[in-house]
């Protein structure tokens, strides 16, 4: 991922430290990563409990794997340049409510996230959110990987060159992914919908249990990180998330 790992208990190093993930076990280790920590840094907490930790700006499911934890890890490592860059004071001067998009890239993606995650609250979880949704949408759906395909390709090393090579490829190349944003008083509703061949309800249940296992994982990952729901329509080629927002305080609390 063309970052600098350490890994174990005792690795924490001297040099500054952008994003942290821990365990339980270990989350009291935080304190010695926020000695050392680089700008806008971000704990990620694989926990147990099903409360955030104060600690953790992202708390993520224990039985996350490799798949979706990479995915995490790189739109955070996104949100968190977007946050150190200029671009990030810009901040949205007014409220979006009904969008739609586009995207084909991974680094589409990224921006995206990142730019809808900043209308939102807990702008940090909703971009990575984001990002995980629309990765799945082109890494699975455009681009037909399998879940095991690609945790081969992070255990090899060469999973951003599978996803060049096949981005680059006359069958895949025009493939898009389509987001309709949609925001109420209460709920903000973002459908995601890929260019992929789908699959039927049969298959999706009993015929590949790697994809409905994967399906469940990223559904517990997304209500991790504060969405309320998740769930796919159309023979699987769309994903319609959502996330319900605080209402807004009365004229009087605000004065108040």
């Amino acid at each position: 991922m063309d970052v600098t790992v350490y890994l174990g208990p005792q690795s924490v190093p001297d040099g500054p430290v952008a994003v942290m993930l821990v365990d339980d076990a270990n989350a009291g280790l935080v304190e010695t990563a926020r000695q050392h920590a680089a700008s806008a840094q971000k704990i990620v907490q694989v926990t147990a409990g099903t409360r955030r930790s104060g600690r953790a700006d992202i708390s993520l499911p224990l039985d996350i794997d490799a798949g979706p934890l990479a995915t995490v890890i790189e739109g955070l490592l996104a949100y968190r340049e977007f946050e150190i860059s200029p671009a990030a004071a810009l901040e949205p001067v007014m409220t979006l409510h009904n969008a739609t998009f586009s995207v084909r890239t991974m680094a589409e993606a990224s921006r995206l996230a990142n730019f809808l995650g900043a209308t939102l609250p807990h702008a940090c979880e909703m971009a990575v959110g984001l990002y995980v949704l629309l990765a799945n949408a082109i890494e699975f759906g455009n681009l037909g990987f399998s879940a095991a395909e690609k945790a081969q390709g992070l255990a090899t090393g060469n999973w951003r060159r599978k996803l060049a090579q096949r981005l680059a490829e006359p069958g895949y190349a025009s493939r898009c992914a389509s987001i309709e944003f949609q925001r109420g008083e209460r709920l903000v509703t973002i459908l995601v919908q890929d260019d992929g061949d789908g699959v039927s309800v049969e298959a999706d249940m009993s015929g590949e249990p790697e994809r409905s296992s994967y399906r469940s994982r990223i559904v517990s990952v997304l209500k991790s990180l504060g969405f309320a729901e998740l769930t796919w329509l159309s023979a699987g080629v769309t994903a319609a998330a959502s996330v319900v927002l605080e209402p807004a305080a009365s004229p009087a609390a605000r004065r108040a």
